[in-house]
């Protein structure tokens, strides 16, 4: 083995080289975003005067005819291949450097002509890249070598640098070579697991920690490193740190940002808004505080803090990028305590509901967002947050209705206590600690012959609603009750000095399936007015307004108008609905472009969708053609298929009028 740093200029002018792509590695399937990053980190690095590392290119080195060396490449092939195609369009807009990059960079010029470009694909890209590479502008496949080569070309003719600059600063780019040798006994596959399985990676933490300070002379790393960094981490753990940026992010960019993105995502944030080191880590700072006080419950805001202890219960920090933003207006005077808290019980009102009748949150991301976009909003705060829940609340009906029948202990055991604690406090107005409550079958779980004999159709009973709420409450001795005859439980239950227990033994002098659906009913008609649904301001309920809504939302959209889409951390404008029909398949091909291979795996999408007879036939970017003769209720279900078949269901939400 031999491995050393090289620039990526001298890595690839090697003469008589020729870089292989071997038949097991996977077709090239950089998207759209990540050569948009390379091309950024580019000119980032020519902006900064400084190198930047691509990481390693891992190869078995052979020897070919005519004296060439043949690497084969075992990882790093899509950069590899995204470079070489960065180059290509270099050449192609200015031809004043077209034949050096050519003879240096592209071709062999002393090997054959099977040999004579420098970069040899999987047999499944070399047509499309044999294509770029002989300008043949007559090729029309799909192929995300087409598209990406043309990407750069865009992006090189949009640069405010000269192109010259943009080729001469690729010498910028520094790797690491990897040369593995058959004839050494070295296996390149158990090398390759070794280098991707072994070690401890950086964590997010690491990395934006060393982003921010590493760019700075020694005495200004240890200052902002003590006034700042160090107070971070005595704050968070390290997964809670990358919850924590990727929160911040949500609330600085309005993006949904996933896990194993988030130092991608923070150095885009970090670039775009023109940051230095210091104000950075000022600002992270400031929020971390915030993030560490609504972990904890600890606001300055006593009341905003109850809320912080159930929604934790509940299990859900989908809406931490929100509280922040709210904590910061609060502390610089914007916002008034009593506004926090409405807006949070708004919030815990909806998780609650959402949790009861068992609906998706995936939603919750996507309303998040829409709340942290405080500037676009010129309502208030709370005409924002109707606006933009009111699609998801689940109605007073369908909340009743679910919770009447919800075996509320074994499948929410948690929400079951949560919800006889809220009905306890909004009786008593008296906090109880939630650790301390257990909850009490007051018909016992296993029945005995007493209860047999005192409650007709015991054991029906018993299975149909011993564990729905008008079975249970709240007691601190459980274990004393068990499963004694109710008259005994009525005595200990009127000694209770939990009001929810101890009206129990005041009020009832049998328990039977009536007593239980009787009280089922007045426990939901409480819980309906602790959690409410939002009220709209009259302006706002009478407004044409725009409605956002995830694909699992129950919506009749037969006359509405469509006004937008959204797709990952992408929202498109839309005038019709066979636009969103043409956007989502183009989303789901530059996601992966065996997306659509997949679609029309299923013989009803492909006949309705790419059959041969279309009416409406609309062309993707891709240059397959499609149907779009559907009525909107089709197209909305036809993506909700397909985005279930591809795995995008959870990213996509749509907007109406």
């Amino acid at each position: 083995m031999k491995a050393d740093s090289i620039h990526l200029f001298d890595f690839l002018g090697s003469g008589k080289t020729i870089f292989e792509i071997p038949v097991f590695q996977r077709n090239y399937e950089w998207g759209e975003e990540q050569c948009r990053q390379l091309f950024r980190d580019l000119i980032n690095a020519i902006k900064e005067s400084r190198d930047h590392f691509l990481g390693a290119i891992v190869y078995v080195s052979e020897t070919g005819n005519n004296m060439s060396h043949i690497y084969r490449i075992i990882d790093g092939q899509q950069r590899l291949t995204s470079l070489t195609l960065l180059l290509k369009a270099l050449a192609d807009v200015d031809k004043r450097d077209s034949e050096e990059i050519q003879e240096e960079y592209l071709t062999n010029k002393y090997l054959n002509e099977n040999n004579h470009l420098k970069l040899k694909p999987v047999e499944h890209d070399l047509e499309a890249f044999n294509a770029v590479m002989s300008d043949n502008i007559q090729y029309e496949n799909p192929s995300k070598i087409i598209e990406n080569y043309n990407l750069f070309k865009d992006l090189i003719k949009e640069s405010d640098m000269d192109t010259h600059d943009i080729y001469m600063g690729i010498n910028h780019f520094t790797l690491v070579y990897i040369e593995l040798n058959d004839n050494n006994n070295e296996n390149p596959q158990v090398i390759f697991e070794s280098l991707n399985s072994t070690g401890v990676s950086l964590s997010s933490s690491d990395l934006v920690r060393n982003f921010l300070l590493m760019k700075l002379e020694s005495a200004s790393q240890t200052e902002l490193y003590k006034r700042y960094w160090v107070k971070i981490e005595k704050l968070f753990n390290t997964n809670i740190f990358t919850e924590f940026i990727r929160h911040y992010l949500v609330m600085k960019t309005h993006k949904l940002v996933k896990k194993d993105k988030v130092y991608d995502a923070y150095k885009e944030y970090y670039y775009h808004n023109k940051l230095d080191s210091e104000a950075a880590l000022q600002d992270l700072y400031k929020f971390a505080i915030y993030y560490d006080q609504l972990l904890n419950s600890s606001t300055n805001i006593k009341e905003f803090n109850k809320v912080l202890d159930q929604l934790n219960i509940l299990g859900s920090k989908v809406i931490f990028p929100y509280f922040m933003l709210l904590l910061n207006l609060y502390d610089e005077g914007q916002i008034n305590s009593d506004y926090v808290v409405e807006l949070a019980n708004t919030w815990e009102s909806l998780l609650f509901r959402i949790r009861i009748c068992h609906m998706g949150t995936n939603r919750l991301n996507k309303i998040v967002i829409s709340l942290c976009d405080i500037q676009k909003e010129t309502n208030s705060l709370s005409q924002s947050m109707y606006k933009f829940t009111k699609a998801t609340f689940p109605d007073d009906k369908v909340f009743a209705t679910n919770l009447m029948h919800l075996d509320i202990y074994n499948q929410r055991k948690h929400l079951a206590k949560l919800a006889l604690m809220a009905v306890e406090e909004n009786r008593t107005k008296e906090t109880i600690e939630f650790d301390d409550a257990q909850i009490e079958h007051i018909m016992p779980q296993h029945l005995n012959a007493a209860w047999r004999l005192q409650v007709e159709h015991a054991d029906r009973v018993n299975e149909q609603l011993g564990n729905t709420i008008g079975n249970l409450t709240l007691t601190k001795y459980n274990q004393e009750m068990g499963n004694k005859p109710f008259a005994e439980k009525k005595k200990i239950y009127s000694e209770s000095n939990i009001s929810l227990t101890r009206e129990i033994g005041d009020n009832y002098d049998s328990w039977n399936e009536d007593t239980i659906v009787e009280r089922s009913k007045e426990l939901i008609g409480e819980l309906l007015k602790i959690f409410p649904m939002p009220k709209a301001e009259e302006s706002d309920a009478n407004s044409n307004e725009i409605v956002e809504y995830a694909l699992d939302d129950n919506v009749n959209v037969t006359g509405r108008k469509p006004v937008g889409i959204t797709i990952g951390d992408k929202d498109y404008s839309v005038e019709a609905w066979k636009q969103m029909l043409v956007i989502f398949l183009n989303s789901a091909w530059d996601a992966d472009s065996t997306n659509l291979e997949k679609i029309q795996d299923d013989p009803m999408l492909d006949k309705i969708l790419f059959g041969e007879d279309k009416k409406r036939p609309l062309k993707l970017k891709n240059g397959m053609t499609v149907e779009s003769n559907f009525p909107a209720a089709n197209i909305i279900a036809l993506i909700t298929n397909m985005a279930s078949i591809c795995g995008m269901s959870d990213q996509i939400s749509y907007r109406v009028r």
